[in-house]
């Protein structure tokens, strides 16, 4: 349980959009550096692995912001702000039925959640969806969407942590070089990637005609 992205894509993405996209999301490092989103390698620790082979980060585990036990299963409010909160208690505006609600990224003082994981190649013990979703009581089949058959099925839980504002912006930057070949969904709706279209939009020239993709049915 908790806020989630989520794509679908081909098992091997071909070496030059995977370069065009791996150069243009390193382009945001710099700026995302300065609106305080902080990012480490898998596990939290170290430094980003981005690369002509793969991108694997998480935010940073020992980020330097307060510890605030009160920030427990956060979930973005319909209206955010932009960017990072200043203060952590006041990113809380409410509550659901597990836990908190923001209206702005914020930590509990740990940065780090779900790792986001995108190589060009997917391994091989990586499986595609298939036609069959599952069963309904009667033991008839549910039939998934036939744009996600044979697609292979991807998801990061942010929690809505800063690094939520990397994995979005690295995700608008893979629709535009992918297009229809890479399918993206999320908990949240097109208002909570505004800040990532932004931020495409003024250092890359584009993300502002990002749309999410319809996910019924999709998982």
């Amino acid at each position: 349980m908790g806020y989630t992205h989520y794509w679908y894509r081909d098992r091997e993405i071909a070496r030059k959009p995977f370069a065009k996209i791996v150069d243009d999301f390193k382009k945001l490092l710099p700026i995302l550096k300065v609106l305080d989103v902080k990012l480490g390698d898998a596990g939290g620790e170290g430094s980003p692995v981005i690369n002509y082979d793969e991108v694997v980060f998480n935010g940073l585990r020992n980020c330097g912001h307060p510890k605030n036990p009160h920030i427990a299963i956060p979930w973005p409010a319909p209206v955010v702000k932009p960017g990072v909160a200043p203060s952590q208690s006041g990113a809380v505006v409410g509550t659901w039925f597990a836990g908190v609600i923001l209206n702005q990224r914020t930590c509990d003082g740990d940065c780090s959640y779900e790792t986001f994981y995108f190589p060009r190649v997917l391994p091989e013990s990586y499986r595609p969806l298939e036609p069959i979703f599952g069963y309904d009581m009667f033991g008839r089949p549910i039939y998934r969407d036939k744009r996600f058959v044979g697609k292979y099925f991807g998801s990061c839980k942010t929690a809505f942590r800063p690094y939520d504002l990397a994995v979005t912006a690295f995700l608008v930057i893979a629709k535009h070089h992918l297009g229809d070949s890479l399918i993206v969904t999320s908990d949240g709706t097109i208002a909570h990637w505004m800040d990532a279209m932004r931020l495409c939009n003024n250092v890359l020239g584009y993300g502002l005609d990002f749309r999410l993709d319809d996910d019924s049915e999709a998982l």
